[in-house]
């Protein structure tokens, strides 16, 4: 691969600058998510997918020892899964012990992805989080020295009511050192996936914060006015734009959690968004996957510079339902599959993920003329990866549509509707409703939600 020139240099950002006193530089990555893979890919290109996440977050550590920075911050979802495969953990390991060699300081936060928490009810039916059996893998690189990692209440304890998990939140523990001169304090904070309450909203000064010159707060949270619909459907909660401009505590704030780099100011504070450092779905795609080489000061940002680094291009078919009902009614599905590769063929690239996205309402006759078979095989071969949505297409039935010789569609008569996917969840419940025992509705709701998984990766 080339290299990317932004990773050999960066402009007006010298030796002597890196180096003046009262200045902490920094390489900020969240959200590689090593390991993550499609299921619906063949070995090959899963494997090549994997090198692409290690390799996207390998170029983070070299630029961190060739420029020589203080603190190489990591803002969670470093793993895509709880239980990473043996390759992953040793990958990370090898550029854990670099960095630690070139004299840079490690930390980091668990994301959702990385960090199991399990949600049981206590005798009085209060909900409390606790750590399951699989720890988060950070931690064995935390016992080695190898960083230091904020671990979630979950990680330590065992059973908490929403009071202590509350004031757990309150009550980080930072962690303070000595940069030439320059007292820098750093706490860290990820959200639990069933956390109902805004974890900055109740934060207060630790009596060890007082001294410091540099604050910072690593975050993996949703933040408000950054998420979308989509990427917050595991999440309950988010950390609101006033809970970061009403606390004082923090001068910085290095998130991840969301795919797209963002710097703003909100109140007195810099919140610094790292982006992700390959393309996962297709959320954010105008947004170039990278990390972030940071200059801080008491007294604010000398510079935030975000690095781009290789990635998969992104690219999308919108197909709105309206082009698939004026064609004649009698035409067979290889004509319709046909024009829809003819679009695609200029998109289908080696280096490419496309994904094709149906919008509108068209009869479940038409939808079933598609070979969507034909055309996820043919972008099998002719691109990275390529994802079907349907996820902004609805059905109707015949008797509502009435096609002009113009094309124009018109309603005459409106049933309920629903798309691929709700009417996938409908059928399943109504076989888990009639399975004659307890041990077969299990088992109908456990294919039932692995099959909605994997949809969401169709």
């Amino acid at each position: 691969m080339e290299q990317n020139p932004e990773l050999e240099q960066t402009e007006n950002v010298t030796e002597e600058q890196q180096l003046a006193h009262g200045v902490i530089t920094i390489v900020l990555t969240a959200d590689n998510h090593l390991g993550y893979t499609a299921s619906s890919q063949s070995p090959r290109k899963r494997e090549l997918r994997k090198q692409q996440l290690r390799h996207a977050f390998q170029q983070a550590t070299d630029f961190a020892i060739g420029q020589g920075v203080d603190l190489f911050v990591q803002a969670g979802d470093l793993f895509d899964t709880t239980n990473p495969d043996e390759q992953d953990r040793s990958f990370v390991a090898e550029r854990l012990a670099q960095l630690r060699h070139a004299g840079i300081r490690t930390f980091a936060v668990g994301g959702i992805h990385d960090t199991s928490i399990e949600t049981s009810s206590s005798l009085d039916g209060t909900k409390v989080d606790f750590a399951s059996s699989t720890p988060a893998p950070q931690l064995s690189y935390a016992r080695l020295g190898a960083l230091h990692y904020f671990a979630h209440a979950s990680d330590t304890y065992k059973a908490l009511n929403p009071d202590q998990a509350q004031e757990e939140n309150r009550q980080l523990e930072p962690v303070v050192f000595d940069v030439r001169g320059t007292q820098v304090g750093i706490c860290g904070l990820s959200i639990g996936a069933d956390q109902e309450i805004d974890p900055v909203e109740f934060l207060h000064p630790h009596n060890d914060l007082a001294s410091v010159t540099i604050s910072l707060l690593i975050l993996h949270a949703p933040i408000e006015g950054f998420a979308t619909e989509s990427s917050l459907h595991d999440i309950h909660t988010q950390v609101n734009r006033a809970s970061i401009a009403n606390q004082s505590t923090f001068r910085y704030i290095l998130a991840g959690y969301h795919h797209a780099f963002r710097h703003v100011s909100i109140g007195q504070c810099d919140l610094i968004v790292a982006g992700a450092s390959q393309h996962i779905d297709f959320n954010d795609p105008d947004d170039e996957p990278g990390f972030v080489f940071l200059g801080l000061a008491a007294d604010g940002i000398r510079w935030c510079k975000h690095i781009a680094v290789e990635s998969l291009q992104l690219r999308r078919l919108v197909v709105p339902a309206t082009e698939l009902m004026q064609h004649d009614t009698n035409v067979d599905h290889a004509d319709i599959t046909e024009k829809i590769l003819e679009r695609l063929r200029p998109l289908c690239t080696e280096g490419a993920m496309v994904q094709l996205r149906f919008e509108g309402e068209l009869t479940r006759e038409r939808y079933h003329q598609l070979d969507l078979n034909q055309i996820r095989h043919y972008g099998e071969e002719h691109c990275f990866a390529l994802s079907i949505d349907d996820s902004a297409l609805s059905f109707l039935s015949e008797q509502e549509i009435v096609a002009s010789a113009g094309g124009h569609v018109s309603s005459v008569h409106r049933d309920e509707r629903f798309s691929p996917r709700e009417e996938l969840m409908i059928l399943a419940d109504e076989w888990i409703a009639a399975a004659p025992d307890e041990q077969e509705r299990k088992a109908l709701q456990a294919t039932k939600e692995e099959l909605l998984a994997a949809l969401r990766h169709i």
